[in-house]
């Protein structure tokens, strides 16, 4: 008698214990309500090293869900968004019709590279130009004809949105180009190895509109242009100073060196 009752005890004080080792498993902060979209679900995992700073052990960057994506890059706003419009590089800022688009920063204060031809404004130069996606090459005789401080002003009066533009002072530079080869210039854009300096030796951007052109400075028209045919027109240059120093007509090969140059 003696041994069941010492057998019925042990059982029963293990059973107590257990009950009471699932009681306290329930109660415990692990197993607290959590509400649904905080990134805390239970039992999840520890951040991976090399993880965003901040971020939470539900894989959520800090701010939470509506922050975007974890990890921006460097200029980049959080979400992924590009700051200061245009990608580095001379990508175009997409801002829809009329948006003007320009490629973020522009080459900082040096030394203004020497071209192996320097003329005066309103006076010619002969350049090569090769253009492999339309598959061009001709000799282009081209006259820088005047450069034009222009205003972000002239931008808003024609509905140019100014997104990549902010802190910039435009430059219209007038030309002339004769197209002196036997290949005709078609779907290609000679203008657009046009560059500028400011008198800080600081390299300016070119500018783009999308689809509204801006009535002071338009860009010529190149299509059909065969040899012996002259067309005018204007191509905007941003800069952050307000004095343009040169214009130049970037090299073949290096666009780091010029083929031409115009200076008053």
């Amino acid at each position: 008698m003696r041994t069941m009752r010492s057998y019925t005890t042990k059982l029963t004080v293990a059973a107590l214990a257990a009950a009471t080792a699932l009681s306290l498993a329930a109660c415990g902060p692990d197993n607290a309500d959590t509400p649904a979209g905080t990134g805390g679900a239970t039992g999840a995992a520890p951040a991976q090293s090399g993880a965003a700073p901040g971020a939470t052990a539900g894989g959520a960057a800090a701010g939470g869900a509506a922050g975007g994506s974890t990890a921006a890059p460097s200029g980049a706003a959080t979400g992924g968004a590009a700051a200061g419009g245009a990608a580095a590089g001379g990508a175009a800022t997409a801002g829809g019709a009329g948006t003007a688009g320009t490629a973020a920063g522009g080459a900082g204060a040096g030394a203004i590279p020497a071209a192996a031809s320097s003329v005066k404004i309103g006076q010619p130069a002969t350049v090569d130009f090769a253009d492999k996606t339309s598959k061009v090459a001709t000799k282009l005789e081209i006259t820088v004809t005047g450069v034009e401080v222009g205003s972000l002003q002239d931008f808003t009066a024609a509905k140019i949105n100014l997104v990549g533009l902010e802190g910039r002072t435009p430059m219209y530079v007038s030309y002339t180009i004769k197209n002196l080869g036997d290949a005709s210039l078609s779907f290609t854009a000679p203008d657009s190895k046009f560059v500028l300096f400011d008198t800080n030796g600081k390299k300016g951007v070119n500018a783009m509109t999308a689809a509204t052109p801006l009535p002071k400075c338009t860009s010529a028209k190149f299509q059909g242009v065969a040899k012996g045919t002259e067309v005018k027109g204007c191509t905007i240059i941003t800069t952050l100073g307000n004095t343009p120093a040169v214009v130049g007509y970037t090299d073949l090969t290096d666009l780091l060196k010029l083929q031409a140059s115009w200076t008053k």
